[in-house]
């Protein structure tokens, strides 16, 4: 009876959509934070979506974009939790909060992604928007059927940068990659933002 119900409760955990999660971690003297958090994201079957890591001397910080499932996420964060010291602390935040500090003070704008042929974003448009200065604060995704019968994705990505940028460069840049993926993209820059740069 016991097992009926484990089997019950695993069937509905593994149904239920992937949440979206910002994991900051800052610290010092750890060089091997990055493979350690990429081992616990995978342990727990949870996606690195984007990431963005800074190094001055021996203090470092980082912000992680993560996918993981419902049913992992307590032991998920427990796990992390369980490594914070005086040299080393995580932080978690949901990934469409509003007020997320990590918009904050920063130019940010929109970009859309239609044709996608799975969940993930491919990496060498998170490689692109990092050679840019670009951090992902916050994506959505959904399902919808093209124009060929086809399942595909649409992916929004809110990036933001405190960097200054030409924006035709970088518009330039992303759509050449977006051929080359195959994939349709839009990027929204609002007026106030276009004047501002």
């Amino acid at each position: 009876m016991r097992n009926e119900t484990d089997r019950g409760d695993s069937l509905r955990y593994s149904e239920q959509e992937d949440m979206e999660v910002i994991v900051s971690v800052t610290g010092s003297d750890n060089e091997l934070i990055i493979v350690t958090l990429s081992e616990i994201i995978n342990r727990f079957n949870g996606r690195l979506q984007a990431s963005r890591f800074n190094r001055i001397e021996k203090t470092f910080n980082g912000l992680f974009y993560i996918s993981i499932n419902l049913a992992y996420f307590g032991p998920f964060r427990a796990c992390l939790e369980s490594l914070n010291s005086d040299r080393l602390h995580f932080e978690f935040s949901p990934a469409n909060s509003s007020n997320s500090s990590l918009t904050s003070d920063k130019i940010s704008f929109e970009i859309e992604l239609y044709g996608l042929r799975d969940k993930v974003v491919d990496v060498a448009l998170l490689r692109a928007l990092a050679q840019n200065q670009l951090v992902v604060d916050e994506m959505t995704r959904k399902q919808y059927i093209c124009d060929k019968g086809r399942q595909a994705y649409k992916v929004r990505l809110q990036v933001s940068t405190d960097y200054i940028f030409d924006i035709d460069e970088v518009e330039r840049e992303l759509q050449l990659l977006a051929e080359r993926l195959d994939v349709h993209l839009v990027v929204n820059f609002d007026e106030e933002l276009q004047e501002a740069i």
